[in-house]
């Protein structure tokens, strides 16, 4: 399993990370469906772990999923694995997402460049 490339994030105390994860054919619809109604104690879960902002953008053509999060700096995300939200949330997704070993696969974005404007 590849783990995503952690970098300085937007927030002072945070980092981010983006990692691409990739769609079966046909689970478009599907996919944007469960995440519009994300269940409340995975949204919990999610927050109470360090999350601070999480996108999730699809390129159509190859079905990747570009995944952009920022989390504080001192997250317990690694204990998420415990959480049974999060258990059920993985087997849920997993009929739709490309597997691998049991885990969506992930496959990590490097940083080539950032900007950030100046504080108002």
């Amino acid at each position: 399993m590849s783990y995503p490339v952690l970098a300085q994030g937007p927030l002072p105390g945070s980092e981010s990370l983006a990692f691409c994860l990739r769609l079966r054919a046909g689970s478009e619809v599907e996919y944007q469906r469960r995440h519009d109604e994300l269940w409340p104690d995975m949204r919990q879960a999610l927050l109470d772990a360090g999350m601070l902002h999480y996108e999730i953008h699809l390129e159509p053509q190859s079905l990747l999923l570009f995944i952009f999060m920022v989390r504080r700096s001192d997250h317990s995300m690694g204990a998420l694995p415990q959480n049974p939200a999060w258990q059920r949330w993985q087997h849920y997704m997993a009929d739709i997402l490309i597997q691998d070993h049991g885990l969506p696969l992930r496959v990590p974005l490097q940083r080539m460049f950032w900007m950030q404007s100046e504080p108002l």
